[in-house]
């Protein structure tokens, strides 16, 4: 399935690879595990770390999509904690907040790959099943430029996430 998926990529240049995953009936970490040097994987083990991290970027853009909504939030991303189960995000002066189901993740990805003819950078955290559980992208500025600073801060953490 993995050629079926890089040769549909290599002929949809862009898609995107919640599209490219409905398409064709594979779950979405298949697709994003199919960009081969466009996609990093780390272990799951590493979630708290990442988190922290991207904590101190100022604002990113977080995505979550389900089977029909697709949900676009920019904000800074709170400092999360665990507590009754779930990495908790709270803040008074962000708008991202939530619970997350942190046990049931699987992988996380660093994605560095063109969308909609711009670079973009992400990183995805998936579940068990292969769904995308959130998208963190580097924010963008008034120009729509990813914002410098981010871009540095998303390659040192990939780069010591392939240590």
């Amino acid at each position: 399935m993995t050629e079926t998926i890089k040769q549909y990529l290599d002929e949809k240049k862009g898609v995107a690879t919640v599209m490219a995953a409905r398409i064709l009936n594979v779950p979405e970490r298949e697709v994003v595990r199919a960009l081969d040097e466009q996609s990093f994987e780390v272990s799951v083990s590493r979630f708290s770390e990442i988190m922290d991290d991207i904590n101190e970027w100022g604002e990113i853009l977080m995505i979550v999509t389900n089977g029909s909504v697709i949900c676009e939030v920019s904000g800074e991303l709170p400092k999360g904690t665990y507590s009754h189960g779930m990495f908790n995000l709270h803040s008074d002066t962000s708008p991202i907040g939530g619970h997350l189901m942190a046990d049931k993740f699987d992988s996380i990805h660093f994605v560095s790959r063109p969308f909609m003819g711009k670079e973009s950078l992400s990183v995805q955290v998936y579940d068990k099943e292969g769904n995308a559980a959130f998208k963190i992208h580097v924010g963008r500025d008034e120009k729509y430029e990813l914002k410098h600073e981010q871009v540095e801060r998303f390659h040192a953490l990939k780069k010591r996430m392939m240590q």
